[in-house]
């Protein structure tokens, strides 16, 4: 429990060190929303490239582990966009960012560490394939479901989808971290240094302006967006994977325990930055990542220890 602290606490803090700048007068939105274009733009892509090429991802071949995984991602963006379209009432890209809300975990800056923790380094190999498959599912579901909505027809609409995904650099760098790891080729010791040093500065920065952006958000008007996505993402995410992972014969429990893990963790601090880029929803988005990630401060922990026991029983 306290190694779960130890990774817990300091992701609080430098939200709350964001926070507390905000309200002191150090930074204002303005300040928050540079950090945030920072965080996505630069150090964003070069943690997403050294994450995915850290690991021999050109080795990984389970087909059927990351398609149901990916259904299980799937089926709850649905939840989401069917959430937000026919129930809270929300529209065009503000629907997009509320379901991807539901979906993504943050696997960057606690699931990945959690992992190796929990389970050794033996986690690095299934870890690696839901680092790539699902960063890109994920940043290819919020590039359609936040396009414009213009009246042009199919072909307009695809061309339009992928030139928004051309500008995503969050996208590109998983799919040239995904296609350098696949060659089979590796970086020299000054690049390598100049990405890691970049990638070390990802998730203080992103977290920062996170905290920057939660200052003066509202959450008793938006208890309805709030609590449904806290329900997808930290009750039925982690239940529908569980459902399907343990439906799976032949499966080895540490690819198992992982999914599951990573299912259930808090709404990702990379959200936010997508938010910024879409222009759509990133009030109500900070609010939630700060939400889930305190709920998740105490169902994660449980979730783990269930796991565990989970392990010894297979």
């Amino acid at each position: 429990m306290g190694d779960i602290l130890s990774l817990t606490i300091p992701f609080f803090g430098i939200i709350l060190l964001g926070a507390f700048s905000r309200s002191s007068g150090f930074f204002d939105e303005q300040a928050g929303r540079i950090l945030a274009r920072f965080a996505f733009f630069v150090v964003l892509p070069a943690f997403m490239f050294v994450s995915i090429t850290s690991a021999p991802v050109s080795e990984v071949a389970n087909p059927h582990f990351i398609l149901r995984y990916e259904a299980v991602t799937i089926i709850i963006f649905a939840l989401g966009i069917v959430f937000a379209t026919r129930i809270l009432g929300l529209s065009g890209r503000s629907s997009g960012i509320f379901a991807l809300n539901a979906t993504y975990p943050n696997y960057g800056y606690i699931g990945v560490p959690l992992a190796i923790l929990a389970f050794g380094e033996g986690a690095v190999v299934p870890m690696s394939l839901i680092l790539v498959c699902d960063s890109i599912m994920l940043l290819l579901l919020t590039a359609i479901f936040t396009r414009d909505k213009g009246s042009g027809d199919l072909s307009s609409a695809l061309v339009q989808m992928l030139r928004s995904m051309s500008r995503n650099p969050l996208l590109l760098s998983v799919l040239t971290g995904f296609i350098f790891s696949a060659s089979g080729l590796t970086l020299p010791q000054m690049p390598i240094f100049f990405l890691d040093m970049l990638a070390g500065a990802a998730a203080p920065t992103a977290l920062f302006a996170l905290g920057i952006t939660l200052v003066g958000q509202p959450i008793r008007s938006a208890r309805a967006e709030l609590g449904t996505i806290t329900v997808l993402k930290l009750v039925i995410h982690p239940l529908l994977m569980a459902a399907v992972m343990l439906t799976m014969p032949g499966l080895d429990m540490l690819w198992i325990q992982t999914a599951i893990l990573f299912a259930c963790l808090p709404v990702a601090a990379n959200v936010f930055a997508l938010s910024e880029f879409y222009q759509a929803y990133s009030g109500r988005t900070a609010t939630s990542i700060m939400l889930t990630t305190l709920i998740a401060s105490v169902s994660v922990p449980a979730t783990l220890y269930a796991l565990t026991m989970l392990g010894k029983a297979g």
